[in-house]
């Protein structure tokens, strides 16, 4: 096992823990970026209702909200490896409980939104404690370098999972359940790796609803954290929002399950090279300048969405709208 002496001396490409993290993440964030492709499809088949196949896309976004209140605090108080196993474990249950369903023909709207809201709450405690994880394995003057690979790592999943998604949703509504179900227990046998040391401090004198009112008191009193925590909230919520509604349109009108999915896939890509130029992009322009056109070129890109079914279009809109992510969350997470 290694100790944090030689994770200290280990350059990063060859520092175990954060390959298993950055290993583990891809194999997961590919099934993720699957599922939520496959939910509203699969949802639109079970009621043929855009509206009710919006709830089961909108499952797992409704328990990552409400993970997230909770899961800041607790990631703090646990060993990383044990939340990663017990996390991820518990996804992969419920993922699989929605494929067994599927492949009996026993799958109910109730039972994948249900599902869904239980996958979204463990996702939650993932991203945080896969981040704390990484602070603690890495060496402070590779952090940077740590994060823009996660970078990477999560535009790599965006561009393979979606179309690949759709390719097995054609064969069977089952199998890309039954992929992101392996994803997820991959990811949880290799967090069970990881080395006992990371953790963070023990704060087991401290108790949990004293944690998480101290982090809403520094929240409320520090204005540029309150305003970029409702920015991302509001932001993350309309990008979710215009994606099921333009994924329910093209069902609706009848576009391949893999058309559907190389839409993400050019936005995946231009992410891609938006965080080849983000290093640049953040050190020429003002971080709040940069946040304000980056919204503007957001909002600009919807209202053509909405007047066409055309997937390269869409796709090439996407990009066009996605391309300054990477700066402006670089820009935002360095103040």
């Amino acid at each position: 096992m290694d100790s944090r002496k030689d994770i200290d001396k280990s350059p990063l490409h060859r520092n175990r823990p954060f390959l298993i993290l950055w290993t583990g993440g891809v194999v997961s964030g590919v099934g993720s970026s699957m599922s939520s492709l496959v939910f509203p499809l699969v949802g639109f088949a079970l009621t043929d209702s855009t509206f009710l196949a919006g709830l089961a896309a909108t499952g797992v976004l409704t328990g990552e909200l409400v993970g997230r209140l909770v899961s800041g605090p607790l990631v703090d108080r646990w060993p990383h490896r044990r939340t990663l196993t017990i996390a991820n474990t518990a996804a992969a249950v419920s993922m699989s409980s929605v494929a067994t369903a599927s492949l009996t023909h026993m799958l109910t709207l109730i039972h994948l939104v249900i599902a869904g809201v239980a996958i979204g709450v463990a996702d939650a405690f993932v991203g945080p404690a896969v981040s704390a994880a990484i602070r603690h394995v890495v060496p402070a003057g590779q952090l940077p370098l740590a994060y823009t690979r996660i970078q990477i790592r999560e535009h790599l999943a965006s561009l393979i999972g979606p179309p690949l998604g759709g390719a097995l949703y054609s064969i069977a509504r089952s199998v890309p359940f039954i992929v992101d179900a392996i994803s997820y227990l991959t990811f949880g046998l290799l967090s069970s790796r990881l080395p006992t040391t990371a953790k963070t401090s023990d704060q087991s004198s401290r108790s949990f609803l004293s944690d998480a009112r101290d982090g809403f008191i520094f929240v409320w009193r520090h204005g540029a954290v309150r305003a970029i925590l409702i920015w991302g909230g509001l932001f993350n919520f309309a990008m979710a929002y215009v994606f099921t509604a333009v994924t329910l349109r093209l069902i609706r009108d009848g576009v391949d399950p893999v058309a559907i999915g190389l839409i993400d896939t050019v936005a995946a890509a231009a992410g891609l090279i938006g965080a080849v130029a983000a290093g640049r992009l953040v050190a020429t322009f003002r971080t709040g300048r940069l946040t304000i056109f980056t919204g503007l070129m957001l909002a600009v890109i919807v209202a053509p969405m909405g007047l066409t079914t055309n997937v390269v279009l869409i796709g090439a809109l996407f990009a066009a709208g996605i391309v300054l992510l990477p700066a402006n969350n670089a820009g935002i997470s360095r103040r």
